[in-house]
């Protein structure tokens, strides 16, 4: 005697509420796996930039010499060199002169550039300001033996606030905390990450905010 077995499947009603279940799922799982994304781009390039500020001015002191960090359109050259208008494109830190010469945002041969940094995210946008006002996407910093940074060399400002934003702009993440990162040089050369809304978009931050 032949024994039958029924398939078991979905019905219409039961493949309904799966679907529906389904895209449910996914409009509150994808948004929120974007914008995890988005932090940790965010997160990722102030964390970049903040590391550089410290080894530029840890080394400024240990070698007693002047250590600048600029642009760099070229930072993955044998010898790279500063040059173009956007950190975002790529910057190298370096050597810039020994005590008691003065930096003139110049290196002698790759042996003095001490880091090398290709471009950011091309989701992260960039803007800077020196102590007080934005001065576009230029600019350089640069640590005196002392830790402290300079504020102008040769006639160009140097830059004491970055500011990292995205397409979201403006925009509280949860808690409190900003969309974008908003990173200041003190006078004694120590940088400083801000991540609250309030500190990102005040009057303080001389770049605006997002």
């Amino acid at each position: 005697m032949l024994n039958h077995t029924r398939q078991q499947g979905f019905n219409v009603i039961e493949l309904m509420v799966t679907l529906f279940v389904g895209a449910i799922v996914l409009s509150v799982g994808v948004p929120a796996f974007s914008n995890f994304a988005a932090n940790n781009r965010l997160a990722t390039a102030s964390n970049d930039i903040a590391t550089t500020l410290h080894l530029a001015r840890t080394e400024a002191v240990k070698r007693r010499a002047a250590v600048s960090v600029c642009p760099s359109n070229n930072w993955d050259s044998n010898n790279p060199s500063c040059g173009g208008n956007d950190f975002t494109n790529g910057w190298i830190v370096f050597v810039d002169a020994l005590a008691p010469a003065l930096p003139d945002l110049a290196h002698n041969g790759a042996a003095d550039v001490l880091l090398a940094h290709g471009p950011l995210n091309d989701k992260v946008t960039l803007g800077v300001a020196d102590a007080a006002n934005p001065i576009g996407n230029g600019g350089f910093v640069s640590f005196g033996t002392n830790g402290f940074p300079i504020a102008n060399i040769g006639g160009n400002r140097g830059v004491f606030n970055f500011q990292l934003c995205d397409d979201r702009g403006d925009k509280d993440v949860g808690g409190g905390i900003a969309a974008g990162r908003w990173i200041q040089i003190a006078p004694t050369g120590r940088p400083q990450v801000y991540r609250q809304q309030t500190q990102v978009q005040s009057g303080a931050n001389p770049t605006n905010g997002c």
